[in-house]
């Protein structure tokens, strides 16, 4: 992803996410030792075997690449690949949120993609904003706007990774949609709606990245019935479920706080 000598950082890492589906899936993330094969030129003494072990902490690449490897074609890149997909990946632009709750320190991230048919497809990872180390600090000044009524049918559903819904919202495809809603629209505003291409000024947003490598674990996916919405754009497929990372290069990320900064010094718009 990145050039030769560019620095990557994680904007998003789920520590308790990943070792959880690793060890469900078998997968060993922890230091192994290996052999390393010595020849001496000594008399009597042709070869010798070194034992060496890994660095105590396995760094997030490592990981990360252990985990992938792992998962295989199970993560979804390109989704022509029908519903439903267990997990999913790509190389996409990615904004956080916050994600208007019963609990401040929640977030949402919105991920647009396109799969190889043309069909559009809306990601919808909902985490802790505790896994943005760096990123967002708790009392980063922020815009306010709309929020979803439907919050709450939104929370008691990922409860159950998308298992159980006793919402109004009683079908996939429209508790999909108010999720979706709440994770491009939450904190809309007047200001926010009159520029659109300041993502800033919408509320409750962090921060965004327009290239970055994100893999999720997936637990709602479903194409929508064409002609059924009126989303004021086109969607085909909307995808619901919790990130294992964003990674990014470092000067990539957008910190939205640093544009509030700026319109704060400048005075009104």
């Amino acid at each position: 992803m990145a050039e030769r000598g560019e620095s990557i950082r994680y904007a998003y890492w789920s520590d308790r996410r990943v070792r959880s589906i690793a060890e469900d899936q078998g997968i060993n993330i922890n230091p192994r030792w290996k052999t390393k094969v010595t020849v001496f030129k000594l008399p009597l003494i042709s070869t010798g075997i070194d034992f060496e072990r890994e660095p105590r902490t396995l760094n997030r690449r490592k990981i990360a690449e252990r985990v992938e490897r792992a998962i295989g074609d199970l993560a979804v890149e390109d989704f022509v690949t029908p519903p439903s997909v267990s997990y999913a990946k790509g190389v996409d632009y990615v904004q956080f949120s916050h994600f208007v709750c019963d609990r401040p320190d929640r977030v949402v991230l919105n991920i647009r993609s396109h799969a190889s048919d043309g069909s559009r497809v809306v990601v919808c990872l909902f985490g802790s904003r505790d896994n943005m180390t760096g990123f967002v600090r708790p009392y980063d000044h922020h815009e306010s706007g709309w929020s979803s009524s439907a919050m709450w049918s939104i929370t008691d559903w990922l409860a159950t990774q998308c298992t159980v819904n006793d919402s109004q919202w009683d079908d996939p495809e429209s508790i999909s949609v108010e999720a979706m809603k709440i994770a491009i629209y939450q904190g809309k505003n007047t200001a926010s709606e009159a520029n659109p291409d300041q993502p800033w000024l919408r509320g409750y947003t962090i921060a965004d990245t327009a290239k970055a490598e994100w893999f999720a674990e997936i637990y709602s996916d479903v194409m929508l019935t064409p002609g059924r919405w009126n989303l004021g754009e086109r969607v085909d497929r909307i995808l619901v479920g919790a990130p294992l990372w964003i990674r990014t290069p470092k000067a990539d990320v957008r910190r939205y706080r640093d544009y509030r900064r700026e319109l704060n010094n400048r005075g009104p718009l």
